[in-house]
């Protein structure tokens, strides 16, 4: 029988390669339905076939068929190698991915985080599969309503897997673009726009044309929010202190009980039983107390097992609340009437306003002000100034008017006119001027260049760069009269060098001198 699941896997696997899931699926459907149901007699090469008929039904789009198989898989897996092995951290990442297409989120991120702590022992915490599993985990968070801690998850995920493996990885490219359709959905529309305009970016750069992934990013970049996403409410605030509390008051014996006398104190002896008197309220008879046994929801429960099969959900037990009985006589505040022997401490009564006027008290006077030595000059100059500005306008008034009783001498000079000078336009640049005023705005995820645009030139901007210290390459070709530029999907810690050059033409191109960054490793 093994070594008949053995060859009917790798069939199945072939069938898989060649894109023929339904084959694949039917071979193992075949081969399955007269194996033993129980996970605890199940070989390693039938604990294979069946993952490997999850992950199929899956693809095929029947996530509550695999249901079972992936349970069965990863329970048979767990007994026989171990939770460690990487056969069973495969079998419990299949299982992750059922459950949380079927609705079953916390048990999915159960396996999930379990799944991470494996990979991340074996592979360390920066390979492939580790920042993958993050991101599926994040993905459920999501679905549960953990918003900002899966998109803090993906955010994370994404920035380290961009700085190992580079940009153009398509994992990165994926993170990326989940992480752009998270935001809209909770309503943050600029972290969204940018993040999703990066991701074609990098599938224009780095993927071809006619890759599968850079269709699906276009898609989502051009989708609409989800409609039905709410992102949880804030925890609602305390409810505030009440503004006359009541203060319990310790309980007066009326005069006909007189003074209570305690008996003398004996310790019981060991021979005898020690019971503890109970409360019981009025209209009530002693009875057994009841203790509820607290029930274990099936989200909660750690056994390997325990998907396998699958247990109907139960009604929760609800503890047993005396609401219908009266309240005990000493608790003083939460009833309507007190009772006898029991009484509030009033509030102390305000003081009556004083009959008599208030009477002057002489003070002494207070310490002169200690004046600035600087101060008498700062307004000494001030006065001089004003008296300065007042003697100029004198002297212009008399001016005005001595010019208006004495006639102008005769000139043949035409009078000067009060139009100011016409604007000046300014000057064409030589042909062979660079960009001027090159600046560089480093932006950690992003580099803004900016410049000046000669007058007169009508030649394209090229914008080239790369990474200090090596040849630069051409990152863009901008239009006439172009004067800034933003270049993304740079390394957050490398430093980068530009140059601009503008094209006055095919034998004339004029350069700026390189502007680099200036980043701390």
């Amino acid at each position: 029988m093994s070594s008949g699941f053995a060859d009917l896997t790798v069939q199945a696997h072939q069938l898989v390669s060649e894109g023929d899931l339904t084959g694949a699926e039917r071979l193992l459907a075949d081969a399955l339905s007269d194996a033993d149901p129980r996970p605890g007699n199940a070989s390693p090469e039938l604990a294979e076939a069946a993952g490997l008929q999850a992950r199929v039904l899956v693809a095929l789009g029947e996530p509550h068929s695999a249901r079972g198989w992936a349970a069965f898989a990863y329970a048979a897996a767990t007994r026989l190698h171990g939770r460690s092995d990487e056969r069973t951290v495969t079998a419990a990442a299949t299982l992750a991915a059922v459950l949380h297409r079927v609705g079953s989120d916390a048990r999915a991120a159960r396996l999930y985080s379990d799944v991470i702590i494996e990979l991340t022992a074996r592979d360390g915490p920066e390979s492939q599969r580790v920042l993958a599993a993050h991101a599926d985990l994040a993905t459920v968070e999501y679905a549960r309503g953990q918003c900002e801690v899966a998109r803090d998850r993906l955010q994370d995920a994404w920035e380290l897997h961009r700085e190992v493996y580079g940009d153009g990885h398509p994992s990165g490219v994926k993170m990326l673009a989940k992480l752009g359709a998270m935001e809209r959905d909770c309503g943050r529309y600029a972290d969204s726009h940018e993040h999703l305009t990066l991701a074609e970016e990098l599938c224009r750069l780095h993927l071809d044309p006619d890759d599968p992934l850079a269709a699906q990013v276009a898609g989502l970049a051009r989708a609409a929010a989800d409609p039905d996403h709410v992102c949880p409410a804030p925890a609602p605030e305390p409810p505030p202190a009440r503004t006359t509390p009541v203060v319990p008051a310790a309980r007066v014996p009326p005069p006909a009980e007189g003074p209570h006398d305690l008996p003398p104190y004996s310790p019981p002896a060991l021979d005898e039983p020690v019971e503890t008197p109970l409360y019981h309220p009025p209209g009530r008879a002693a009875e057994t107390a009841h203790v509820p046994t607290p029930r274990t929801a099936p989200e909660a429960d750690g056994d390997a097992f325990d998907d396998y099969p699958w247990p109907p959900d139960e009604p929760a037990e609800q503890p047993w609340r005396p609401d219908a009985d009266p309240l005990p006589p000493t608790v003083v505040g939460l009833a309507d009437d007190e009772p006898d022997g029991v009484r509030r401490v009033p509030p102390p009564a305000p003081e009556p306003p004083s009959r008599y006027l208030p009477v002057h008290v002489p003070r002494p006077p207070a310490a002169e002000r200690r004046t600035l030595p600087w101060l008498p000059l700062v307004v000494l100059g001030v006065v001089v100034a004003l008296l300065l500005g007042t003697i100029a306008v004198i002297a212009g008034v008399s001016r005005v008017d001595d010019g208006r009783d004495t006639p102008p001498p005769a000139t043949s000079a035409p009078a000067p006119t009060s139009a100011g000078p016409a604007p000046s336009t300014p000057a064409a640049a030589e042909p062979g001027t660079p960009p001027g005023r090159f600046a560089l705005t480093d932006r950690r995820d992003s580099i803004v260049l900016s410049w000046t645009y000669p007058a007169g030139a009508e030649g394209p901007v090229v914008v080239a760069g790369g990474r200090s210290g090596q040849p630069q390459g051409t990152f863009a070709t901008l239009p006439a009269g172009s004067a800034d530029y933003i270049a993304y999907g740079l390394d957050r810690t490398t430093d980068y060098c530009f140059t601009v050059a503008l094209v006055w033409s095919t034998d004339t191109v004029a350069r700026t001198g390189p502007v680099c960054t200036k980043r701390r490793r």
